[in-house]
């Protein structure tokens, strides 16, 4: 396996635990020849170099304006 089939496939693991809302003994203990320390490990990593954990990352959300009166009045954000 190469290092970069490695990382993609722990990113995948990382973000299968973030999203099944267990702890880390929990997912582990569910999945057989990972152990919490190797997890730990994965994230801490994935951290280091992005800044974030997979699974985990700043998304820009869709926002829809119903009211465009609001705006008009001079109600600023800024």
């Amino acid at each position: 396996m190469t290092k970069a089939e490695r990382e993609a496939l722990w990113e995948t693991r990382i973000a299968e635990y973030k999203m099944s809302g267990q702890s880390v003994r929990e997912w582990c203990a569910a999945h057989e020849g990972i152990s919490p320390r190797q997890l730990w490990y994965w994230m801490r990593k994935f951290k280091d170099r992005n800044g974030v954990t997979p699974g985990k990352s700043n998304r820009w959300l869709p926002v829809e304006i119903s009211n465009q009166s609001f705006i008009e009045e001079d109600h600023t954000l800024l």
